[in-house]
């Protein structure tokens, strides 16, 4: 387990945060200068936090209370940087070996020929990296941070310089490895599907502050606050008065600028509370004729009248900006290919969009 507790003033800036990271993937997501890397770089031993305390387990790297400062070379993380840092003047064998510190030489050929075959790069022992790929020259990077054996994985942005095919096979192997060797891990990305993709628990961070830290469905569909709705693209996020509650079905009837409707309610709401709700774009639906009416019958559906305002072509999906008034849209709802050509959608279209109730999310 992987205590961190520390702050550290950098002019006006200033990071403060607290999180565990046990045998999983954390991803720290966030946007550029929230203090991401800078994060990283502690924990590693880079930079010395001005106070706090970062444990392994019974160890300590850092802890203000006593003075304990433990060295970069003595605090056993790996760490994989976004530009790679191989060592231009070695080969492929010699980048992957220039870890290892412990062991006999035949147990370190026997480490590093399985990390080739794991991750690909058999046959390139004798390549140097700028005969290398994007993709080779990270898989390398990534190796030569498993090969030293490390009780902490650091990741800092380490798909963000590769094309999208070669981002998603080295997500692939991430997920693999640590599978296979089970070791804390921390990634750090600003991408929302990366984030989705990798994250066992995802800590959401900006300004120096984490705003919410949970399991990847508690963050991702469980927003704590507007502002990681926001981060989170949920884009559907509104301000709302309870007119009604059920005590019976735990449900209130919310009223929102232009629609109303019904929500789980587990939080003791009263009549006239402000809250603010929301719901992610992919779990909104375009209502067919036929379905409509026995969604609407069982009351847990939330259909309401709309009009396609604008439709975004995105590759594999659609997006379309649906609203209530003339004025402006009210909702974003993201739509795959298939779906969308079976609906047959085009500007100023009338339709019935569906908010299940399930799924949309009170914030506060």
């Amino acid at each position: 387990m992987l205590n961190v507790s520390f702050s550290k003033n950098i002019g006006n800036f200033l990071l403060d945060v607290s999180f565990k990271v046990d045998s999983e993937i954390l991803v720290l997501f966030g946007p550029s200068g929230s203090g991401k890397s800078l994060t990283l770089r502690i924990i590693s031993g880079l930079v010395k936090p001005d106070k706090g305390c970062i444990k392994l387990n019974n160890a300590s790297f850092f802890d203000s209370a006593n003075g304990a400062n433990l060295p970069i070379n003595k605090r056993g993380v790996g760490y994989v940087l976004q530009d790679y840092a191989l060592f231009p003047h070695m080969t492929v064998f010699e980048n992957i070996a220039y870890g290892i510190k412990k062991g006999s030489k035949q147990e370190a050929n026997k480490n590093i020929a399985e990390l080739q075959k794991f991750l690909r790069l058999e046959g390139t022992d004798g390549l140097y990296p700028h005969q290398l790929s994007g993709g080779q020259k990270q898989r390398v990077a990534i190796a030569r941070a498993i090969a030293s054996k490390p009780a902490v994985l650091l990741l800092d942005e380490p798909l963000a310089a590769l094309d999208y095919p070669v981002r998603s096979k080295i997500r692939n192997d991430l997920i693999a490895i640590h599978k296979r060797y089970r070791i804390p891990t921390i990634v750090v990305t600003h991408d929302i599907e990366e984030a989705f993709v990798l994250g066992e628990k995802i800590a959401v961070i900006e300004e120096g502050r984490i705003e919410q830290i949970g399991s990847r469905d508690a963050v991702f569909y469980k927003p704590a606050t507007r502002k990681v709705a926001r981060l989170l693209a949920v884009k559907n996020i509104f301000d709302g008065v309870v007119r009604k509650v059920s005590s019976k079905d735990l449900t209130a009837n919310i009223e929102s600028d232009g629609f109303s409707i019904t929500v789980n309610s587990k939080d003791n709401f009263k009549i006239g509370d402000n809250i603010e709700f929301c719901i992610r774009p992919e779990d909104i639906k375009i209502e067919k004729a036929k379905g409509e009416r026995q969604r609407a019958k069982d009351n847990k559906e939330n259909i309401i009248s709309a009009r396609v305002f604008d439709i975004q072509e995105k590759g594999p999906t659609h997006t379309v900006f649906a609203g209530i008034s003339d004025d402006d849209y009210t909702f974003q709802i993201n739509l795959t290919n298939s779906p969308y050509r079976n609906l047959k959608l085009k500007k100023d279209k009338k339709i019935k969009i569906s908010l299940p109730r399930e799924l949309v999310w009170v914030i506060s």
